[in-house]
């Protein structure tokens, strides 16, 4: 009983991968379980891409989640800040050009 109250207790207000980004990799494993955080290996991919991800470019005033999951054939809406608002702007999946369709 006492360890899911401490467990909630902790996750409130606190940004675990913030966290993550912060500690040394030795750690990893002891932050995670303490926060809940069972899919070490997922735990691992999403770290390696928000640091990889904080190296780009400032151009984005708000930057977008590494990864999104939508179901075949739905829709989804992705929008971002810009600090340059007369750049131009491209989408891309897959290092390929993503245009404007009825699909």
């Amino acid at each position: 009983m006492f360890r899911k109250e401490k467990l909630e207790e902790l996750k409130e207000g606190v940004d675990v991968w913030e966290i993550l980004k912060a500690a040394k990799p030795c750690d990893y494993e002891k932050i995670a379980f303490q926060y809940g955080i069972t899919d070490l290996r997922g735990m691992l991919k999403r770290l390696k891409k928000m640091k990889a991800g904080s190296k780009k470019s400032d151009a984005f005033l708000t930057k977008l989640d590494p990864a999104y999951s939508v179901n075949k054939g739905k829709k989804i809406r992705l929008t971002v800040e810009v600090a340059d608002p007369t750049a131009e702007i491209k989408w891309l999946k897959n290092r390929q050009e993503i245009k404007p369709s009825t699909k």
